[in-house]
């Protein structure tokens, strides 16, 4: 993988209140209760050629969403869960990871979506789905860019929404393709996509318990991020857990509507 790490120039630095919210999210990823992975057992390196090899941030991922909606405590708020959806699903293992939650909880009805616009990405995704015995009828995925074919079908009705963008910085011209390097090519601040996609969250997010899961590195400006989203669609966001991987520090911000749009 290519990547392009910045030098900690001034917009890097958050202010000081990001900085506290960024060490409350260390503590509790250092504190919460690391999930199971989904089965990864069929998937064979021919799999990684096409599609991202579940890596760190994928781990932070599910360990964040075994902390907002695993256990038994979070028993009621699985059972509230209609709708799910995945952008860039990669190999799916985050939106089975959520789909076995919801089946141990007994709420069968909820329907899972995911999109990639890598064409193997939606058959390894639909694959997971089949090696942990989910019931192929509660998982829709598609082909697609963004979430777009789905916005006027959901709008407003997801609960629970997941996206790990591609988030390096990379040149513009690595940005847009179809193949495995979508997974990770994000542009100018690593933001290309996820610029794109802010106002299809938006507008998707169910009020008012509807939360947004999102992956960033620091090159992303994830405090920016915070200031866009709270100015342009009255979304908040915060960082939930925090972990250092390597030369980087991965976030996954939680997204939730401030009020009815």
């Amino acid at each position: 993988m290519a990547e392009t790490h910045q030098l900690p120039t001034k917009d890097l630095i958050p202010s000081a209140p990001f900085i506290e919210l960024n060490k409350a999210a260390e503590k509790m990823s250092a504190s919460c209760q690391h999930a199971e992975v989904p089965s990864l057992d069929h998937l064979k390196m021919s799999d990684y050629n096409l599609v991202y090899e579940p890596s760190d941030d994928t781990f932070l991922m599910l360990d964040a969403l075994q902390a907002e909606v695993g256990g038994k405590e979070n028993i009621n708020r699985l059972n509230s869960i209609s709708n799910t959806l995945e952008i860039g699903s990669g190999t799916g293992v985050s939106t089975v990871f959520l789909g076995m939650l919801l089946k141990e909880a007994g709420n069968i009805e909820a329907k899972l979506y995911a999109t990639d616009i890598n064409k193997e990405a939606i058959r390894v995704t639909q694959g997971m789905a089949k090696a942990n015995n989910l019931n192929p009828d509660s998982l829709r995925a598609i082909q697609c860019d963004l979430a777009t074919p789905l916005l006027d079908d959901l709008k407003n009705n997801v609960d629970v929404l997941i996206f790990n963008p591609p988030y390096v910085p990379t040149p513009e011209d690595e940005v847009g393709s179809d193949g495995i390097e979508a997974s990770w090519a994000g542009g100018k601040d690593g933001r290309v996509v996820f610029d794109r996609a802010m106002p299809q969250i938006a507008s998707l997010l169910s009020w008012p318990h509807g939360a947004a899961y999102i992956i960033t590195v620091d090159d992303n400006k994830p405090e920016d991020i915070a200031k866009i989203m709270m100015e342009n669609h009255g979304i908040k966001a915060v960082p939930l857990v925090r972990r250092r991987a390597r030369n980087e520090y991965l976030s996954v911000l939680k997204l939730t509507l401030t009020r009815e749009i």
